[in-house]
């Protein structure tokens, strides 16, 4: 007995030594870490290329082409896509479940959908492979303010994502599903819900040619979030779950009507999986690891272009990131990696600079950890009351305004373009207590951009190593000291960050 407790006193000892010194080297560290810290940086390792940087339109676009003035539509998409604004490239378009139609539709108006089906008009799921059947003058609002976008901005890729099928394809009638978890798309209409996203999409293209952007590259994306429950009594928006082995069946069937719709129709257009919640792995509510082993069963899954997820739930862990990351190469799953759609999950609208910096290190590790080529926030267009806003409009006053969370983006999406390549950049901080962040791109010319974001609150240096033959560069900063902000500086190795600051250093 005496034996057992010498042990247990020892084994206590040096638990607390351990804990001891960890602490000791974590103060350490962040004291350290406090003034400056040092960047592995080699433009030789080269990562992933940059498709884009996007916003979803859904919902409020209808709203916005329905309830307010051209001037205040202009300057909404020009605040967006516009080469003064955020200059975004990456359009997302809602492909509605048709929820306006449905008189028990519990939804808000922001958050119901047209569809270009014609319900009147539907005796069996044949039917929707009948363009004769689809009335392309609804959602009019919505398509407007699309083909607006496309004119004042410099989109190059459109992503059609559906939150549902047409409520005629479900198990319950509706948008939404009875109980959680409920596979609501009925399995004898895979090719319907097929045959509508096809048609809807050709469609959509047409005006897209009509109107001079015939190189768009067009993404179907007819599942979002599919392991979520989408299913219960408080019903807020369209969603429809899949179980994995009901959502591989129903890729094997989209991706086979995909291809020989294109073969036959002289169209291009790309399948686009599985816009999963998040990238976590492990004990998660998401299940990734057995959705994408259920995929690699299908031929499918071999030609896809890329894989894309949301970040939710796994917001600024580096972790949860890198692990994902390690699990694809681990399956030998070789595909570019997207993040589709992000906000933050919290009501309110935050004016502050702490949620601007939140938001974009959410942004800056998806490029940084995850690797991501292509990154996307959920609405464009918020009216408030929560966070996830770019642009946000008062619908009673048409005040439009944004949060540090646009500029702070601005920072970073004005210097990281559509072929640059990230090169290695990486802060010397085990214990990432210092508050820093950090990416850098070269450009197809050959100029390099390095993004810091230090979230400290105190001023920093960065030392890079292997950073020469530069000397005069141009600063743009975003703090509580102002927004956009532009300098130059006489540079040796060393960047000064702000506190509190998003910065892009362009070297020439």
């Amino acid at each position: 007995m005496l034996k057992l407790k010498n042990c247990l006193i020892t084994f206590i000892l040096i638990v607390l030594v351990a804990l001891i010194t960890f602490i000791s080297i974590g103060v350490l560290a962040l004291n350290a870490n406090k003034e400056s810290v040092n960047v592995f940086f080699d433009e030789k390792q080269t990562f992933q290329t940059f498709g884009g940087f996007g916003a979803s339109s859904a919902w409020n676009f209808r709203l916005l082409g329905r309830d307010f003035p051209e001037d205040v539509q202009d300057e909404v998409i020009s605040l967006l896509y516009g080469e003064n604004g955020l200059n975004l490239e990456i359009f997302r378009y809602n492909l509605g479940g048709g929820s306006a139609e449905l008189e028990n539709c519990q939804y808000e108006d922001d958050r119901r959908t047209e569809s270009f089906f014609d319900a009147s008009k539907f005796v069996d799921y044949s039917s929707f492979a009948d363009e004769d059947n689809y009335d392309f003058s609804k959602d009019a609002d919505y398509v407007s303010m699309m083909l607006k976008s496309f004119e004042i901005g410099n989109i190059k890729k459109l992503v059609i994502f559906c939150g549902s099928p047409h409520y005629l394809m479900t198990v319950n009638g509706e948008a939404y599903g009875d109980f959680a978890q409920q596979n609501n798309l009925k399995e004898e209409a895979y090719e319907a819900f097929s045959d509508y996203v096809l048609i809807c999409s050709k469609h959509i293209k047409k005006l897209l040619d009509e109107k001079g952007f015939s190189d768009v590259k067009i993404y179907l994306s007819p599942v979002n979030e599919p392991q979520w429950d989408w299913g219960g009594e408080y019903k807020p928006q369209e969603g429809c779950h899949f179980d994995y082995v009901e959502l591989a069946k129903f890729y094997d069937i989209f991706y086979k009507k995909l291809t020989n719709y294109n073969k036959n129709n002289n169209t291009n257009f790309v399948m686009d999986i599985y816009e999963s919640g998040n990238c976590s792995l492990g004990i998660s509510k998401a299940k990734n690891e057995k959705y994408l082993s259920e995929f690699a069963k299908y031929d499918f899954f071999k030609d896809i272009e890329a894989l894309s997820y949301h970040s939710y739930g796994v917001n600024v862990s580096i972790a949860k990131k890198k692990n994902f990351q390690k699990y694809l190469e681990l399956q030998r799953i070789d595909v570019k990696t997207t993040m589709s759609e992000y906000c933050v999950m919290k009501w309110g609208v935050d004016m502050t600079v702490d949620m601007g910096l939140y938001s974009s290190k959410v942004l800056l590790r998806d490029l940084a950890y995850g690797n991501v080529s292509e990154w996307s926030w959920w609405l464009g267009l918020a009216f408030g009351g929560y966070e996830d806003g770019l642009v946000y409009l008062d619908k009673n006053t048409h005040e439009i305004y944004m949060s540090y969370r646009y500029y702070m983006y601005k920072n970073i999406m004005d210097y990281i373009d559509v072929g640059d390549v990230r090169v290695k950049a990486e802060i010397y901080d085990p214990f990432y207590c210092g508050g820093l962040d950090t990416v850098a791109f070269k450009k197809q010319n050959g100029q390099l951009v390095i993004i810091v974001l230090n979230d400290s609150e105190y001023d920093r240096k960065l030392t890079y190593t292997n950073l020469t033959g530069y000397s005069r560069i141009k600063v743009i900063s975003t703090s509580n000291a102002g927004k956009l902000v532009e300098s130059s500086i006489n540079f040796t190795n060393v960047l000064n960050s702000s506190a509190k600051s998003v910065s892009a250093y362009l070297f020439e």
